[in-house]
């Protein structure tokens, strides 16, 4: 059954011309009671067609970019300089099989069941955001879509903190038509400068978001690219070519070859580079407001200096639409000496119960704890190994306060009574964390009565579940004898074989004690399909349970005077999200992490 034609509100495109293959045909005589969607609902369809285009075009800004794809040649990538320390890349062309992936993945929602109509929303939520961003002044379909060849290039270069450069490119489909939009959007008495034969029209900006006083910037059109930033950027770009740039960059190859391949987007961000610059201009900006202090006041402390050591060398990320979910990939090389993590299966989802919305799931968590500790201890200004043993020596040491911690998730579940959470550990020495259970309960027993802590025990499936309380006054402290306390707090504990289970309430210990071959997150097929497309072999790994999440808060605001509206306007958007799932791997060289957006 075809779609009812809605009916226009401010939101509908009223002067521009639609294709017909995009216009929502009237509905046959038997749908004449079909039902019309409200302004709101109406805005929400269009807006995930402009979510699926705009933002992506808009993802230099916001952060979201992919490496080039190994599959489809990028041109701006060629005109970004070697010395770049964030690049982004936005695919808003859609190469290989991008389109027909994200078509097929908004399909699940309403309005985008005929894909010969996304075209004309994508354009309609594009001109919207253009003639936002113009105070009415621009649009895109008209404008831009005629010339714009769908590739977006984001470069930033710092020579100098103060004043970085910045280079934008983006493809271009029709040079005449490019040209000409160029000239209409050109202020009068710009002044115009040729450079290695394109004509660049220059310009200066005072109090530019580049930095204080003024920026110069420039703008020309080389044929096959439009090129724009700051003057010294563009003409360094102009004078390479297109050659010689950051594509040839050992990081930035390491990065595309390890996130090669058709997609939406990327971002590369050399960190090192990056955390020099934001040290300078911290360092900067509190010397300024030091001298601004001046006279008898004191100096503000400069900044502290940070081993960069400990700081990968750059990160990368790519968006990936599949056809029923999308894909946010990442890679970071390892840095030296970081110890070994190996990837497996999770063995604690089979111990968690059926009605866990949440789950991060770490390996390795007393080793991984040791190291860190390690690491923080060579860092400048971090706690010395004297300082942090004088902590754990209340309860035997670093060593017997970790060392026997093994696989460790962290869970959320939702049942009948409500939200409830906790933590359950793997125990590689069932001894060694009994004895720090032991001394953890002496030192409640002496010192809990101060602070209005009190413990008792309950058996459970015949086991004993241990129960500390304490009451909490309205500023989130331990109120000892409290008149009226605003919250009472219980942590429970258990210990099984081969099991550490903590929980806020006992709820959670006894649910986890519940669980039972068959009946566990491991055995429910979201929970498999979600892992297995975020990686089900890694080094950590995490899910959430969209479906359980949405429909218990709906169920808490059940009779609430917003539920009608929402019902109509929101959940039919909400519904085809089932889940979200993310891993990451390391191969003692790179690190790689992948998040997923499942839909049903």
């Amino acid at each position: 059954m075809t779609e009812p034609v809605e009916p226009t509100s401010q939101l509908e495109p009223t002067t521009e011309t639609v294709p017909t293959t995009a216009v929502e045909v009237q509905p046959a005589a038997a749908d004449v009671n079909a039902p019309v969607a409200s302004p709101a609902r109406r805005r929400l369809r269009w807006a995930l067609a402009a979510v699926a285009t705009a933002v992506v075009l808009a993802g230099s800004a916001l952060g979201f970019a992919v490496l080039s794809s190994a599959k489809s040649t990028s041109a701006v990538l060629p005109w970004a300089p070697a010395g770049a320390i964030v690049y982004a890349e936005v695919r808003a062309d859609m190469p290989g099989d991008q389109r027909a992936n994200l078509l097929a993945s908004l399909s699940k929602f309403p309005g985008f069941a005929d894909q010969t109509s996304f075209d004309a929303k994508a354009d309609d939520g594009l001109d919207r955001l253009v003639k936002r961003l113009t105070d009415n002044k621009h649009d895109f379909s008209t404008e831009i879509k005629p010339w714009f060849g769908g590739q977006l290039g984001y470069s930033m270069e710092i020579a100098d903190p103060s004043a970085p450069g910045v280079l934008v490119v983006a493809s271009v489909s029709d040079p005449v038509k490019a040209a000409t939009w160029l000239t209409s959007v050109t202020p009068a008495g710009a002044s115009h400068e040729t450079v290695g034969g394109i004509n660049l029209t220059e310009g200066t900006l005072t109090g530019s978001d580049f930095g204080p006083g003024s920026t110069s910037y420039a703008y020309g059109l080389d044929g096959s690219v439009i090129l724009a930033g700051t003057t010294a950027e563009v003409k360094a770009a102009i004078s390479r070519g297109g050659s010689g740039g950051l594509a040839d960059n050992a990081g930035f190859k390491a990065a595309s070859a390890a996130l090669g391949g058709d997609n939406l987007g990327n971002l590369y961000v050399d960190l090192k580079s990056y955390l020099k610059l934001i040290t300078a201009a911290e360092t900067k900006m509190l010397s300024q407001v030091g001298d601004q202090l001046g006279g008898s006041a004191p100096k503000v402390a400069p900044m502290p200096t940070f081993n960069d050591a400990l700081v990968p060398g750059w990160i990368a990320m790519r968006v990936r639409a599949e056809s029923d979910h999308l894909v946010l990939d990442e890679a970071v090389p390892v840095i030296a000496g970081a110890p070994v993590q190996t990837g497996r299966k999770s063995v604690l989802a089979a111990s968690l119960p059926a009605d866990t919305v949440f789950q991060y799931d770490l390996h390795d968590v007393g080793s991984q704890v040791q190291h860190a500790l390690t690491q923080l201890e060579s860092q400048p200004g971090g706690p010395t190994a004297a300082q942090v043993d004088n902590i754990a020596k209340y309860v035997g040491g670093v060593d017997k306060a970790v060392g026997w911690l093994g696989d460790t998730d962290v869970a959320i579940l939702h049942d009948a009574s409500g939200f409830s959470g906790g933590l359950v550990a793997q125990t590689n020495d069932a001894t060694a964390s009994a004895n720090l259970f032991t001394e953890l309960k002496n030192l409640a027993s002496l010192g809990g009565s101060q602070a209005g802590i009190t413990m008792r025990t309950e058996s459970y499936h015949d086991q004993t579940i241990t129960i500390f309380e304490g009451n909490l006054d309205g500023n989130g402290t331990l109120a000892p004898g409290a008149a009226m306390p605003a919250e009472q707090v219980s942590i429970a504990v258990a210990q099984t074989k081969d099991l550490v289970i903590v929980g806020v309430g006992d709820g959670f210990v006894k649910a986890v004690l519940d669980t039972k071959s068959g009946s566990s997150l491991a055995d429910q097929p979201g929970y498999q399909r979600a892992i297995d497309l975020a990686g089900s072999s890694a080094a950590s790994q995490g899910y959430i349970d969209l479906t359980a999440v949405r429909t218990a808060v709906e169920s808490m605001a059940a009779g609430s005077s917003d539920l009608k509206a929402y019902d109509s306007d929101l959940k039919p958007f909400l519904e085809p999200f089932q889940s979200i799932a993310w891993s990451q791997s390391s191969d003692g060289n790179l690190s790689t992490g992948r998040i997923v957006l499942v839909l049903k």
